[in-house]
């Protein structure tokens, strides 16, 4: 009985030697360095270049059913923080004071990098029907000047009635932060 009280005790005496030496346990550590770039307030600015003429894009004349019409802005984009733009359009191409317009799924836009182009890379959108707040750009981050492009593209259906038409303003929105 001597033996096996002393057996015991060695044994025990051994598990809390391995215990208390942490040789019986694993413990891993990680570490992070917190960072913040603190800025004044969000600030950017946006301009409008391209095919463009006082504030007017125009395809001038264009047949029913006839090949595509494709006309570029060209967007000089600044930001101290991450950004994107927007567009809203106020009314599809349209007769001044009919119903008669163009559909939308006839006028979209394809936006793309430009020179010198945004960093990150941010995300651009293709064959977009113009609506209201509709990603143009999303995912840029901040820049000191870069440009982007937006491809407009025109295409009149084979029973569009012959007049002129206006779509309205399109208006771009830079929105910097979050």
């Amino acid at each position: 009985m001597k033996n096996r009280i002393i057996l015991v005790s060695v044994i025990l005496g051994v598990l809390v030697a391995f215990w208390m030496s942490g040789v019986a346990s694993a413990e891993t550590t990680g570490s992070v360095i917190p960072v913040v770039h603190v800025i004044e307030s969000y600030s950017g600015s946006l301009t409008i270049g391209g095919d463009v003429e006082g504030g007017v894009m125009d395809f001038g004349y264009l047949p029913a059913q006839g090949e595509p019409a494709i006309k570029t802005l060209t967007l000089n984009v600044t930001a101290n923080a991450n950004w994107q733009i927007t567009v809203s359009k106020n009314q599809d191409l349209t007769i001044a004071g009919s119903d008669t317009h163009i559909p939308s799924e006839n006028f979209t836009f394809t936006s793309s990098a430009g020179t010198p182009e945004p960093p990150g890379p941010p995300t651009y959108y293709s064959d977009s029907e113009f609506g209201t707040d509709t990603p143009v750009i999303t995912n840029g981050t901040a820049v000191d000047s870069c440009h982007a492009n937006v491809a407009y593209r025109l295409e009149i259906p084979a029973i569009q009635p012959e007049g002129y038409y206006s779509a309205g303003n399109h208006v771009y929105t830079l929105i910097v932060g979050d």
